[in-house]
């Protein structure tokens, strides 16, 4: 715990500070940045058969469509369409031509389910912080819906916890903590609408906050929950070694995989739609 203290406090402060305070730009590149890091993890984790040509061709097509996602819906259309065309057209790779079919198909699949899994993270997470004008505060929102309620299930899970949620995918987890997540998201929301959103907060958007954080926060527990699903199937506790104390990449970041792209259109068509 201590150790995920020192690490986790100045790192969390530092991402507040960045979301804050930096350019679009630089706030793009560090998405595509932490997107290839991610994606390389996934690699490692899932792939038994190392290969620096996979590993260089997945890493470029996830860094180039989640850069693509600050440009214009169109743009991001057609480089996610080409980048799903070449991941398609690499089941014909080596393991195929030796009538390897079995494993060709398990690759191109597990290559799929990586590209889509970081980008639909990393992409939209950029796509929620470029929002015009209230972005960078809906970023943090989201950020506070999912960590704050990751915390809340992990207190309330040992101080209450007495029945398990998902026992064979995670034995710690337990209903009652996933209760207090939703409490501790709810409650967040409502801090964060008072005293650090800047714009009038009508009573109908409290609603709608209040709805959008009881979503964002069952989809942050099932995005944990599938993480834990991955490792599981490769018989690993973490998915890398990224963060001291709290594991790679998608373990500490696996609650947004659900919830970036689920907010975005939460974004779009519920809180800011006109």
């Amino acid at each position: 715990m201590k150790t995920r203290l020192l690490t986790g406090i100045p790192a969390a402060l530092a991402v507040v500070a960045l979301i804050l305070t930096g350019s679009l730009g630089l706030l793009r590149i560090v998405a595509t940045a932490m997107g290839l890091f991610a994606y390389l993890e996934f690699d490692s984790l899932m792939f038994t058969k190392k290969s620096l040509g996979r590993r260089v061709l997945m890493g470029a097509l996830v860094a180039f469509q989640i850069f693509l996602f600050g440009s214009d819906t169109l743009t991001a259309f057609h480089g996610f369409t080409f980048s799903f065309v070449l991941i398609l057209a690499s089941a014909l790779s080596s393991p195929a031509r030796r009538g390897d079919f079995e494993v060709a198909v398990r690759n191109v699949a597990l290559e799929l389910l990586g590209f889509v899994y970081v980008n639909f993270l990393f992409g939209f997470l950029y796509s929620i912080v470029s929002w015009p004008h209230t972005g960078r505060l809906y970023l943090i929102l989201l950020f506070l819906i999912v960590f704050v309620g990751d915390t809340a299930a992990y207190f309330g899970g040992m101080k209450f916890g007495k029945r398990k949620l998902a026992s064979q995918i995670s034995p710690k987890k337990t209903i009652e903590g996933a209760v207090a997540a939703l409490i501790g998201s709810v409650l967040v929301t409502l801090i964060w609408a008072r005293w650090i959103f800047n714009e009038p907060v009508t009573l109908e958007l409290y609603w709608k906050l209040i709805g959008i954080a009881c979503v964002m926060s069952m989809l942050a527990q099932a995005g944990d929950l599938f993480e834990s699903v991955l490792k599981r199937s490769q018989m690993q506790k973490d998915s890398g070694t990224f963060l001291p104390g709290h594991g790679g990449i998608l373990d500490r970041v696996d609650g947004l995989a659900f919830t970036s792209p689920v907010f975005y259109m939460g974004l779009h068509y519920f809180l800011e739609a006109t």
